[in-house]
């Protein structure tokens, strides 16, 4: 869709595994290949990336501090030994294990993360985690006030006053305010530390990361070239994946990625939408279908005057038919909310103006003044499926509202530069998975100001303080109570329109059997081999 989205979570069902193929991982070397169907990755830096495809690849190279048990759903180490909050939840002492070194020999230290969590919260070197620093004491010296859509000027501050290392393995976070889902946050590969080599000079390893995690380039790569892992043996962090060796195969259209399956040159892939009604029987015994963390929206331009108005927005929530959309979609449900189904907050009729109701639509189209010109929409022409779902869209709005709608395809990594940079016209797909399992990474990111993944440009100084208060609650019922007021302020003002949620399905080579858990989805990379 042009835009970040997690990777899919809560095992539904799944196909028993057995199969004509006869392959199989045993007696040898286990080797794999993981089709991703999108554009192949320009760089590999995990500071510098939020979107699933530079996340999956970042998954097996660096390793994170905590993750979450896929057994119980618990937080536990990986690069940490422990991660302590002191009494109010602002102070935080984060403990590394001994013993563990990235793939070039050096020791991973407490200066590692410090130095480089400083150079992704400063500003100009405008690398994508940036806002993931914002509540850290010291982030507004590095991120002065900028126009909408520009990169901040360098500044003579380039530390985070609030990260301090008190020895070789240790270091404390000081953030501006309590915030009490911050060792969940841990868990974000987009924390991962570069080696003081990479620090030096990034862009000297672009094609060529060093990392910290239980896989490490197995070949030169450039930039289009499939990624080629193999296990690297210096990992001790925690236990790692059975294959030996990985193969990541980038292939823009998921149609394409899906008929190499068939064909037996791929051993995972993401079912699309076109094949939802047909995978069972291309695929018999060879797929899992899961609920997905992700919600799906429609985005608005918050730049552009045309759609200030929020009843305009609100008009044209009403104008769409979700069921008859998630019906297309395909193993897909209506959303009346921003936020996954799967995590605790969640309310299935948030939304007030999610309810198809073409009379209410044109009234309020009416109040809001009407709407002038033509409306576009933007669709990724690597999706299969991009024109089609614009076009369902552009039918309602015409049909419903009378607007004039027009469709414009490119390339969804253009539609996110051209929306970054605010220079895009009209609406556009977006989609949002979290990071950690919280309501607050559904929020923070897409609506408070200048957030991650702010698609829409959107900001609203009584939604930053109410999601600042729920940061601050201790108490953790308190806490989601709060965020859902942000959420009902974000779902008032629309800056996009929540359209569904889907389930995701997936094929599986005979020969690997992909990990499934309710806690942490599926996953081919921790497949066991048959």
């Amino acid at each position: 869709m042009g835009a970040a989205l997690g990777l899919a979570l809560v095992l539904a069902s799944c196909g028993d595994g057995k199969s004509s193929d006869g392959g199989s991982g045993s007696g040898g070397a286990k080797s794999e290949v993981i089709a991703i169907a999108a554009d192949p990755l320009e760089y590999i830096n995990p500071l510098n990336e939020n979107g699933s495809p530079g996340i999956q690849i970042a998954m097996a190279m660096f390793a994170p501090l905590v993750t979450t048990d896929p057994n119980t759903g618990k937080l536990q180490n990986v690069m940490a030994d422990s991660v302590t909050p002191d009494k109010t939840s602002q102070t935080w002492t984060i403990k590394l294990k001994p013993g563990n070194t990235f793939q070039n020999g050096q020791p991973v230290t407490a200066k590692d993360y410090v130095d480089s969590w400083n150079m992704t919260a400063e500003g100009s070197n405008a690398w994508k985690n940036n806002g993931f620093f914002s509540k850290v004491d010291g982030y507004d010296a590095l991120n002065p006030p900028t126009a909408d859509g520009a990169t901040p000027k360098p500044t003579a501050v380039k530390t985070l006053s609030g990260l301090k290392q008190v020895d070789n393995l240790t270091f404390t976070v000081k953030l501006k305010v309590p915030f009490s889902q911050f060792g969940l946050t841990l868990q974000y590969l987009g924390l991962a530390p570069l080696p003081e080599e990479v620090r030096k000079n990034p862009d000297a390893y672009k094609r060529k990361p060093i990392g910290n995690g239980p896989y490490k380039l197995a070949a030169d790569w450039n930039a289009g070239d499939d990624i080629k892992l193999a296990k690297w043996d210096g990992y001790k962090a925690s236990a790692a994946p059975e294959a030996d060796s990985i193969t990541y195969r980038f292939i823009p259209n998921a149609d394409t990625a899906y008929n190499e399956f068939l064909a037996g040159n791929v051993d995972f892939t993401d079912v699309p939408s076109t094949k939802v009604k047909s995978f069972k029987t291309d695929a018999p015994d060879q797929w899992v279908t899961s609920v997905s963390s992700g919600a799906n929206y429609l985005v608005f331009p918050a730049w552009d005057p045309r759609y200030k108005n929020p009843k305009l927005r609100h008009a044209f929530s009403e104008a769409i038919d979700r069921k008859a959309f998630a019906d297309l979609v395909g193993l897909s449900d209506p959303a009346k909310g921003l936020i996954a189904p799967d995590i605790n907050g969640y309310r299935p009729d948030a939304c007030k103006y999610c309810d198809f109701d073409a009379t209410k639509a044109k009234q309020l189209l009416q109040e809001a003044g009407g709407f002038s010109g033509v409306v576009n929409i933007s669709y990724s022409t690597t999706s299969a499926t991009g024109q089609i779902f614009a076009e369902a869209i552009g039918n309602m709005l015409r049909q419903n509202l009378g607007l004039q709608v027009k469709y414009t395809g490119k390339q969804g990594s253009e539609i996110t530069e051209l929306a970054d940079s605010r220079k895009l016209d009209g609406l556009r797909f977006g989609g949002w998975g979290h990071d950690y399992p919280s309501i607050e990474d559904y929020l923070t990111p897409m609506f408070k100001t200048n957030g991650d993944a702010n698609f829409a440009g959107y900001s609203n100084p009584a939604l930053d303080a109410v999601l600042a208060k729920g940061d601050a609650e201790p108490d953790q019922e308190k806490a989601i109570k709060l965020y859902q007021q942000a959420e009902d302020i974000a779902l008032e003002d629309m800056p996009l329109i929540p359209l569904y949620t889907k389930s995701n399905a997936y094929l599986h080579s005979a020969k690997i059997e992909p990990r499934v858990s309710k806690y942490v989805g599926v996953s081919a990379l921790w497949a066991t081999f048959k």
